[in-house]
């Protein structure tokens, strides 16, 4: 006679749909993720940054330059990578969203939604590099429109410090 275990079947079917909500669950974070990480194809590293400026179609004064590392969590919000900020260390912009963003193997389009402003950014990308316009419309009469054009370029992996 054979000595098999007895389990009331409503514990079986309770770890057993525990293991399937779990792995469903799994599965559903892993999916999501992806759906929600933009295909940036960037490589995360160090990067020389140059953003020219125009206010209501003049041009301003020189391109300013800066350095960057931009890191793999970087990757998931364009935000962080294609503003114009040239301040070292970057200072803590407003939080904008970003909406309507697509991405094909060499462009970015999407518009940011900011508290006082709406941008517009259009551009390439490339392993090595980037090149994106960043058209900025104020709301209301809140300023000016701005256009600015941010080029990166990699130059290889960010130092540890």
């Amino acid at each position: 006679m054979e000595n098999k275990q007895h389990r009331p079947l409503w514990r079986m079917t309770s770890i057993r749909g525990c293991l399937g909500v779990v792995v469903a669950g799994s599965l559903l974070a892993a999916l999501s993720t992806l759906a929600a990480a933009p295909n940036l194809k960037l490589e995360p590293g160090k990067y020389v940054v140059t953003v020219t400026y125009e206010v209501q179609e003049q041009r301003q004064n020189e391109p300013r330059t800066t350095t960057r590392c931009i890191t793999a969590r970087d990757l998931n919000d364009p935000e962080q990578i294609f503003n114009d900020q040239t301040s070292s260390p970057p200072q803590n912009a407003e939080a904008c969203s970003v909406k309507s963003l697509k991405t094909t193997n060499r462009s970015i389009s999407y518009e940011a939604d900011c508290a006082n402003r709406t941008v517009h950014v259009k551009g390439t990308l490339g392993s090595d590099g980037f090149s994106v316009v960043r058209t900025v419309t104020p709301k209301g009469n809140q300023g000016v429109s701005l256009k600015f054009t941010v080029r990166g370029e990699r130059t290889g992996d960010c130092s540890s410090r």
